[in-house]
């Protein structure tokens, strides 16, 4: 048989038949290479910036923690100090405040009706905590109905929360005694406050059991930053407190420690909690023998022992002219938040409060407005002078010490100490976790906002900046703040009590 050969080059015939043309592949255009080039380049540039600002941020953070710690090793605490704290104290239950709501069967309002000025229903209640909700501000009030109070009460105890002691001066003294101090409580001696107080904590007077039931009981509502209800966010975590307090109003734990002063000889005396007598139906005589109360004991004490005033949030503008009229002539010492600073400038200046305001006050207007009340308060008829303000916010703790005194040591410890007290109780890490923290304060600000006023750095390896003003010295720290949140009902009680004894000749 033939074999027919054929060059290898050479198609068959039936592969001739089947033979199509292969597409020839354009060229990319240059302009197109440089586009996806473009892209690529500011895509790896993007993603290296990113990760560059995360690393310069969790640098600066751990360098400014560790620059906070490290001042905080030199402080000494001051030995031997006597401290009475005051006045009253309460239960408190924590719980959730969408918890709370689904609980009481309420459901998100389509919009925010005006706060009212007293607590009758749960559209009262509902009103008013979305106004601070939304605000991210925090807030106490007292429910005038009973009705709506019983049906609160039974909802956040039903959500089975624990009862822990609490109230201003429980919360502060129970802070100072844990850092060595030697402290009387003004609080009515009774058995359910005093299985729950530590031993180490003096109370005046023999200690009394009482009905179970018969006691203060505050409801803490507590949020967390960017937490929704509803179409309602929470522009920063805090917390919204309501009570019916019976006894807190009557001052009963101011009228038991009065005959104990004497002899306990305080160095200090801290007053707070005077809130529950804001909205409290009080008949005109019994809101003046109160006020009379709270001004005999202060004109009992030494001229040598300090006062230490502790604002609050107040909703009654004649009731909290009054009580300043009675307190702040015999105070040393204020301690505010950036609500109530601004609440309490505009009830001197102008008679009236603030009724919510903005928690974002940048450091400029914070030290204006300080500076402002300083110097008004300082014009009126004082027994002894204002030396010490201490301003405690989110993102820093400021502290104004008059130069010229014999009582305080530098601010610089009363802004560290409270500085490292907010972070440590609000994230519940004595360590402080770097990873947990972060700074919302710029790298420097104005020591006022009166144009070409000085501008004054964070040098972040020693944060904290003091400068004399005037006859006072500033001192500030900026606060690191949690970003996994433990807890805040408390916070500002803790960093108080620090604050003030370390700040203690």
């Amino acid at each position: 048989m033939a074999v027919t050969r054929r060059k290898l080059h050479e198609p068959s015939t039936s592969d001739q038949g089947s033979c199509e043309e292969v597409p020839k592949i354009k060229p990319i255009p240059t302009k197109r290479k440089i586009s996806a080039l473009f892209f690529f380049s500011l895509s790896a540039f993007i993603v290296l910036f990113l990760l560059y600002t995360t690393y310069q941020r969790h640098w600066r953070v751990n360098t400014i923690k560790s620059g906070l710690v490290n001042i905080e090793k030199d402080i000494a605490l001051p030995q031997n100090k006597r401290i009475l704290v005051g006045v009253g104290g309460c239960l408190d239950v924590f719980v959730r405040a969408a918890d709370l709501l689904d609980a009481l069967s309420v459901t998100p309002p389509p919009s925010i009706g005006d706060p009212p000025q007293y607590l009758n229903s749960l559209e009262d209640v509902l009103n008013e905590f979305l106004t601070f909700f939304v605000e991210g501000a925090a807030a106490e009030r007292f429910v005038q109905s009973e009705e709506l109070w019983l049906k609160i009460r039974a909802a956040a105890l039903g959500l089975g929360p624990e009862l822990k002691l609490g109230g201003n001066g429980p919360v502060i003294a129970k802070r100072m005694v844990e850092e060595g101090a030697e402290v009387l409580l003004a609080i009515q001696n009774e058995k359910i406050y005093r299985d729950r107080i530590s031993r180490e904590i003096k109370l005046p007077g023999e200690t009394i059991d009482t009905e179970q039931d018969d006691y203060d009981l505050h409801i803490i509502l507590e949020f967390d930053k960017g937490e929704k209800w509803g179409p309602y966010t929470a522009s920063r975590g805090n917390r919204y407190i309501v009570h019916r307090d019976k006894h807190n109003p009557q001052l009963k734990g101011l009228a038991a420690v009065r005959s104990a002063v004497k002899e306990f000889n305080p160095h200090l005396v801290v007053l707070g909690g005077l809130q529950m007598l804001d909205t409290y139906p009080f008949t005109e005589d019994e809101l003046n023998a109160r006020l009379k109360e709270i001004g005999d004991f202060l004109s009992e004490l030494p001229i040598e022992t300090l006062v230490h005033f502790e604002m609050a949030s107040f909703v009654n503008p004649k009731f909290l002219k009054r009580l300043t009229d009675v307190i702040l002539p015999y105070s040393d010492s204020i301690g505010m938040n950036e609500q109530e600073l601004p609440n309490l400038s505009s009830l001197i200046r102008t008679g009236n409060i603030v009724y919510i305001s903005d928690s974002k006050i940048k450091v400029s207007k914070t030290m204006d407005d300080t500076r402002e009340l300083l110097a008004i308060l300082n014009e009126l008829p004082r027994q002894k002078p204002l030396t010490r303000v201490h301003i405690h916010t989110l993102a820093y703790q400021a502290v104004f010490t008059l130069r010229d005194n014999n009582k305080w040591m530098s601010g610089i410890t009363t802004a560290v100490k409270s500085s490292l007290t907010a972070t440590r109780y609000v994230c519940g890490d004595e360590s402080i976790d770097s990873t947990k923290i972060k700074m919302i304060l710029d790298e420097s600000f104005s020591s006022s906002a009166i144009p070409g006023s000085q501008r004054i750095p964070i040098i972040d390896s020693t944060p904290v900046s003091c400068w004399p003003d005037g006859p006072y010295e500033i001192c500030l720290a900026p606060v690191l703040v949690c970003t996994q949140i433990k807890q805040t009902g408390g916070g500002g009680d803790n960093l108080t009590g620090v604050g003030l004894l370390y700040h203690l000749k």
